[in-house]
């Protein structure tokens, strides 16, 4: 079954993100742990890390903010 990629909670306030850049493309093999893609909100940018192994499938575009929680990929 797929592991979903969903938008963290980042900081105190934060109630979206902005998908910053994907590390991965589509269909590309990633590690638990690998740098996935960066997220930023008006304070700061972080890097996000895989929580699964797998096939990486990015449906979230870079540069569109989105909700803490949203989903933006699958890993496979």
């Amino acid at each position: 079954m797929a592991e979903e990629i969903r938008i963290p909670k980042l900081g105190m306030s934060a109630t979206e993100v902005t998908l910053s850049e994907w590390m991965f493309g589509d269909g590309e093999e990633v590690a638990l742990g690998d740098i996935i893609y960066t997220a930023e909100t008006d304070k700061t940018t972080v890097e996000i890390e895989a929580q699964a192994a797998g096939v990486i499938h990015p449906t979230g575009e870079e540069g569109t903010k989105y909700k803490v929680g949203d989903v933006v990929g699958t890993i496979g």
